[in-house]
């Protein structure tokens, strides 16, 4: 765990925070790259972007918030010390979201276009930003004897006994994963929203599956059930996305 990477005259820089800002800039790269793809300018793209960073911290901030509320409403004073660690990946996605509907209006551009432009970079992204959880100490798996295992530490800063599962790389992998699969299917010709659609099925089923390893230890079950309440969202997510690609097989234009 390396929650601070170093200090800069005093001011302590999070590693956590550090690989957000680095996955932001990667991914609006990946996307402005692949913009002519899509009929997009690269200005547009960082103009969007600013827009999704902005409300995705919001989104991710506040769905944090709502999933521990009885902690929050009795501390009051917390609910805006925002380091970078009170966040939720889903949040994030959620308000990036609104971002990119808001300035599709406004700006008459496509919605579909501009996500089947960034739905690659969102799987780096993520994939990043995971690399900063393990550099954080949050969202370990269980207990591990494999020679990868990890040491974890509490929120107080004590180790924590036994080696532990590093389910953030295993997600990592996963995105890299989906990234590669999604680009390697769109060589065969894709139509619009499909690309958009192959990222909530390959990112749904990422997280289905990572989850196995954060199970009874950093990640919250649904009663009795081997199941936590991330899998079944991520389920859903990945079926609406098999849905919606073939809805646009056979409804949408080529790209």
């Amino acid at each position: 765990m390396y929650k601070v990477l170093f200090n800069i005259g005093g001011f302590p820089v999070y590693s956590y925070g550090l690989m957000l800002i680095i996955a932001f800039f990667v991914g609006v790269a990946i996307a402005r790259m692949r913009a002519s793809l899509y009929g997009l300018k690269p200005d547009q793209i960082w103009d969007v972007s600013f827009w999704v960073l902005i409300s995705g911290v919001l989104g991710a901030r506040i769905v944090f918030i709502l999933q521990e509320l009885p902690y929050y409403l009795k501390h009051t004073d917390k609910l805006f010390a925002l380091r970078f660690d009170g966040l939720t990946s889903y949040g994030g996605l959620l308000g990036g979201l609104i971002a990119f509907i808001v300035w599709s209006l406004v700006t008459k551009v496509p919605l579909l276009r501009v996500l089947d432009c960034v739905a690659p970079s969102v799987f780096i992204g993520h994939a990043i930003g995971r690399i900063g959880c393990l550099l954080n100490g949050c969202c370990y798996g269980g207990h591990c004897d494999l020679p990868w295992g990890i040491h974890v530490h509490d929120d107080s800063g004590l180790l924590l006994p036994g080696l532990y599962h590093p389910a953030q790389i295993y997600d990592s992998i996963f995105n890299v994963v989906g990234f590669v699969l999604a680009l390697l299917i769109a060589r065969r010709g894709l139509k619009s929203g499909q690309m958009m659609s192959l990222f909530l099925i390959f990112h749904g089923l990422s997280r289905v599956i990572y989850e196995f390893w954060r199970m009874d230890t950093t990640s919250a079950t649904i009663g009795a059930l081997p199941i936590t309440e991330a899998q079944v969202a991520s389920a859903l997510i990945a079926l609406v996305g098999v849905v919606l690609f073939i809805v646009f097989a056979k409804k949408g234009s080529k790209t």
